[in-house]
């Protein structure tokens, strides 16, 4: 008599089905809000687009933000989700799941990174500027992640060799993108702070922080 033997069967269609969330989200973007959409990629080489939009009202909590969010969160969560996949010792039951968490801690961190900020600036008198840095950051973020997202079609539709390759290479073509954009921002912070000490707390409290609660939050 043989026995049965239990077939297990891994689908990418969720992660498609994340693809195609993401390519609607800017295919919106490009149809809805074609000038500034187009605009945004001046940012590689000048800071008219702040000049431009630094006006718009409301500044932050804006339709062409919340599509520009779905689209960071997406793929900054999908690239984690990759690199844990293939580099990681982390043991996933469940793909989909472990995705979601991902998520959940991308939003939490946001969240407690714009709360934050939002507080300091209220100690130090800065409203008006965390307002403004707040836009540098979600339009420099925005950028990167729009260049990142043909990598992560490569990523999920490649194999094998290929498929490691097309990560690492994405893992570090982001990092390399996001500090160079972050040497922007820093440079603005500084500008508005005269004593380096609150420099320090300042950007302690909205990189640093963050990170270690949901480090105890999620690992402890």
């Amino acid at each position: 008599m043989f026995e049965g033997l239990e077939r297990v069967v891994y689908t990418k269609d969720w992660i498609t089905m994340v693809l195609m969330l993401v390519l609607l989200s800017i295919t919106m973007l490009k149809f809805s809000y074609s000038e500034r959409f187009s605009k945004l990629f001046s940012l590689l080489y000048s800071e008219k687009y702040f000049t431009n939009y630094s006006k718009t009202k409301p500044l932050i909590f804006n339709k062409f933000h919340l599509y520009f969010f779905l689209i960071i969160l997406f793929n900054i969560s999908l690239l984690l989700f990759f690199g844990f996949k293939a580099f990681g010792s982390v043991i996933i039951v469940n793909d989909f799941n472990f995705f979601v968490k991902i998520i959940v801690i991308a939003i939490l961190y946001v969240s407690m990174r714009y709360l934050g900020g939002y507080l300091l600036a209220l100690m130090f008198g800065i409203s008006e500027f965390h307002k403004h840095l707040t836009l540098l950051k979600i339009s420099n973020l925005s950028l990167v992640f729009v260049f990142c997202f043909p990598l992560l079609i490569l990523i999920n539709y490649s194999s094998s060799y290929f498929h490691n390759f097309f990560i690492t290479f994405s893992i570090i073509s982001m990092l390399a993108m996001l500090l160079i954009r972050y040497f922007v921002i820093v440079k603005k912070i500084r500008e508005n702070f005269n004593i380096f000490f609150y420099l320090i707390l300042y950007i302690c409290a909205l990189e640093i922080a963050p990170i270690i609660v949901i480090y105890k939050m999620f690992v402890d």
